[in-house]
């Protein structure tokens, strides 16, 4: 009895282990590279581990954590980054196998088919269909592309994204305590994982999905399974945010300081124009990655706007012809050269891109043909899901939409790239595809209707494709708002050329899609014809469309992910992606504690110099807001100044320039870098880590605080806001020559220096402000401390010798991790609980 027990439950879990077994060889055979050694070159990576260096290797030396980094932008939170050591998260342990196995590529590619297999089981959509869904929604061009890019976080966000579906989705089947268990789950991952764009499309979704069952339940009269269900998910969703109540306090806490936040500023301090008050980013910057309307067709047709911002290789016609054009004297070397470097691929509405968002032809016929064959009402709220998130990724090019989401709608004007809201429908369309060919293949349907569903989702989708394959003229005349800008038309032969190569980039994969709808269409159409047993030819056809499928998207993500973009460790080292220049070793050969670095080479988005000193610029998209705007309104003219200066080519007249970049000098920017190969500029004027001031002045908002830069010496006076008043007024400076303050420690979240002065000085230090952690000591005793200079600290220091220490602790994130320790440990315990439970009751 207990062996037939045991044999059934063996059986059972057969079919689960060979679909896992098929996810895992798909991953791993995509990304075989890795397990030859090789690496990719991620630059989101590469950026991160710059960003990172300080503090791991604070973690590694000290075995302490630090929730603050000197190294980017003067110093700022490290929480976007990450926190090494602080009280662990549980959900790690889930993660780890997985991220050991596959790592930063195949691990979210793996993942994501599991848990997209793990909803359409759920589903019940049936063995091979939720094979089927797991592969297409997995191998999806966008979710390969952005691992190229190296958006690691945004991946593992989006694999997790179909458990928390699948909790919905028990929820319709009364399964209550297993839909509050995957809603705790898949919501906690994907916190954990931290993009909370991404987290926060998944939540409108939910929110779509969750009115489609509150619809059903309404008109089964099935109030009290509704409120079962809304109570088990809303227990999830609460198990979720505590167990990453640390990571939704600090995003929260940033929100309000970062360039997410709301500034203080009313006049733009250069126009000397009111500014319009925002609580988020700017939407000009938030919408700069619009999806094109047209370019929508790419989830059909790949490259039906170019598809990749890359130039066209030596075998295109554009390259020959502007070989011949060189030849007969019509074009010079240099000017075909700047042609051909302007010459790209893609001719869409974004500004550039690395690829087009393509679920599949397939997929998009399956989808069509689901919205007729589905005879469930939830197929309605899945159209309308997938229709709103589209219309959200059209972002300025559909500006009475977005507009007002932007403006209204809550925290949406805290994220940018609209165009991957496209990641839902990438989801839904694939939820109404499988559950398509589920229906088709073994719902009662009449043959005849069956028959006719096909033909007609054919029509649509197999019908565009050959438009476009045969007449593109009709829909594109190919040319790109951009063309004029970068002079691709001022060579009426060569911008023929270019034109038509976009015309046969599109035809040629309008003609694939088309044949890819074809043979999944005939398939169908054949199981319809075939007489015999109805399952094994469901079966088979089911197979061969995942196969179908499965080729139709690994080679079109080849053509942006393929094995030629490994390299080998001896090549490129991820966790040293930095070669030390001859500018890196002379400045680290200065043995100073403490001292900033500022490089000219696109210094506020590369993390490169942050890697080996501590950079006046970095690359974090969740920069202080004040910071963001000292570069916006000083940082970047004086920059501009130092490369001015650079005209006179006489190092004393560069050097002297020096002497006006007054917030440059504040902020301590002791070595200039201009080419790294060579020495860099030494800054005489910075000054240094603290300094005694001869006066300060009070004003009496922002934008007087701000202006104040450009006509106070630092060195000499301050500008303290008057909200700070009550810890600086009555504070009497009698200037002191022997007076003195030195850095004596720098560790990322603690500074000690030393002072000596015969009276009463007020002290300004070149560190960055921020009040929700930095706490101010003199002598061991807390004292406060204020905003100096916009950025800076400042405050008063009493006469004689003193030890001054600042200590970051962010209390309330700490108490927030504490909360966050204790409740991913509950709830990997009952994910624990119910595996062995549902092993125990298999038994029973």
């Amino acid at each position: 009895m207990i062996q037939n027990q045991k044999q059934s439950v063996l059986k059972q879990l057969l079919p689960h282990v060979f679909a896992i077994a098929c996810f895992l060889a798909v991953s791993l055979i995509y990304f075989s590279p890795q397990l030859d050694g090789k690496v990719l070159a991620q630059s989101d990576s590469q950026q991160y581990t710059g960003m990172s260096e300080e503090l791991r290797t604070y973690y590694n030396n000290e075995g302490l954590s630090s929730a603050w980094t000197g190294a980017m932008f003067s110093g700022m939170p490290s929480y976007s980054i990450g926190v090494w050591g602080t009280s662990p998260n549980f959900l790690d342990y889930l993660e780890m196998p997985v991220k050991a196995l596959g790592g930063s590529t195949a691990g979210p590619v793996f993942t994501g088919m599991l848990m997209a297999y793990i909803l359409f089981c759920l589903m019940g959509m049936g063995f091979i269909p939720s094979i089927l869904g797991a592969i297409a929604y997995s191998l999806s061009s966008y979710n390969i592309i952005i691992l190229d890019a190296g958006h690691i976080t945004k991946a593992w966000v989006i694999a997790y994204m179909p458990l928390i579906v699948a909790g919905l989705a028990a929820a319709f089947r009364k399964k209550y305590i297993l839909a509050g268990l995957l809603m705790a789950l898949g919501l906690a991952l994907q916190i954990k994982n931290n993009h909370l764009q991404m987290t926060y499309y998944t939540g409108i979704m939910c929110v779509f999905i969750y009115a489609g069952l509150i619809i059903n339940d309404v008109l089964k009269k099935d109030i009290s399974g509704l409120l079962k269900s809304t109570a088990a998910l809303a227990v999830g969703v609460i198990i979720a945010v505590l167990s990453n109540l640390g990571n939704i306090y600090s995003n929260y806490e940033m929100s309000l300081e970062s360039t997410r936040g709301k500034s203080e500023l009313t006049q733009n301090v250069q126009s000397g124009e009111d500014q319009k008050q925002s609580s988020g980013l700017d939407k000009d910057y938030a919408f700069a990655w619009s999806y094109g309307k047209s370019e929508t067709l790419s989830l059909l047709v790949p490259n039906i706007k170019g598809g990749i911002s890359k130039g066209y290789d030596e075998n295109s016609e554009v390259y020959r012809n502007l070989i011949g054009l060189i030849q007969s004297g019509k074009v010079s070397n240099q000017d075909a050269n700047q042609l051909y470097m302007r010459s790209t691929q893609y001719w869409g509405d974004q500004p550039f891109t690395s690829g087009p968002v393509y679920f599949g032809a397939i997929i998009c016929f399956l989808f069509v043909l689901g919205m007729f064959v589905i005879r469930n009402r939830m197929k309605w709220i899945l159209l309308a899901a997938t229709v709103f998130f589209i219309l959200l990724s059209w972002g300025n090019n559909l500006e009475w939409f977005n507009d007002w989401f932007f403006y209204h709608f809550p925290l949406y004007n805290k994220f940018r790239a609209v165009s991957s809201a496209l990641v839902i429908p990438a989801l839904t369309m694939v939820i109404v595809a499988v559950w398509g060919i589920k229906e088709f293949l073994s719902a009662d349907i009449d043959r005849k209707k069956l028959q006719n569903y096909l033909f007609i989702s054919f029509g649509i989708t197999g019908g565009l494709c050959l438009l476009l394959w045969l007449a593109p003229g009709i829909f594109f005349n190919f040319t790109a708002p951009g063309d004029s800008m970068r002079g691709l038309n001022i060579i009426n032969e060569y911008y023929q050329v270019i034109l038509s190569e976009r015309r046969d980039l599109l035809t040629s994969d309008a003609f694939r899609s088309f044949m890819f709808i074809l043979l999944s269409a005939a398939v169908l159409f054949a199981t319809l014809k075939i007489k015999g047993d109805k399952q094994k030819t469901a079966l088979f056809a089911s197979v061969v469309i995942v196969l179908l499928v499965t080729v139709d998207l690994w080679n079109i993500d080849r053509r942006y992910l393929s094995r030629d973009d490994f390299q080998p460790k001896s090549a490129y080292n991820p966790d040293r992606p930095f070669p030390q220049t001859n500018a890196d070793k002379f400045i680290l050969e200065d043995k100073d504690i403490s001292y900033r670095v500022l490089n000219l080479n696109n210094p506020f988005e590369e993390s490169r110099t942050s890697y080996f000193h501590k950079s006046i610029g970095g690359y974090n998209a969740a920069k202080l807001k004040r910071y963001q705007e000292l570069i916006d309104y000083e940082l970047a003219d004086e920059l501009r100044n130092i490369v001015n200066s650079f005209g006179t080519q006489n190092i004393d007249s560069i050097v002297s320039a020096f002497e006006q970049n007054n917030s440059l000098n504040m902020l301590n920017a002791r070595y200039i870098i201009f080419d790294p190969q060579q020495q860099p500029l030494i800054n005489p004027y910075a000054m240094g880590n603290a300094w005694f001031v001869e006066k300060y002045t009070f004003v009496d908002n922002a934008d007087e605080e701000i202006a104040a830069l450009k006509r106070i010496d630092p060195l000499t006076e301050v500008v303290i806001d008057k909200r700070f008043a009550n810890v600086i007024d009555g504070v009497s400076i009698v200037p002191d020559s022997t007076a003195s303050i030195e850095l004596l420690e720098y560790k990322p979240n603690y500074l000690k220096y030393k002072s000596s002065a015969q009276n009463q000085q007020l002290a300004v230090f070149s560190e960055i402000y921020y009040d929700k952690g930095w706490e101010a000591y003199v002598d061991g005793e807390l004292v406060p401390h204020v905003r100096a200079d916009w950025t800076l600290r400042a405050m008063p220091v009493p006469a004689g010798e003193h030890e001054i220490e600042f200590r970051f602790i962010p209390r309330n994130y700490n108490l927030a991790t504490t909360i966050t320790t204790a409740s991913s440990g509950l709830l990997v315990l009952m994910f624990i609980g119910s595996i062995v439970l549902f092993f125990f009751r298999k038994r029973e």
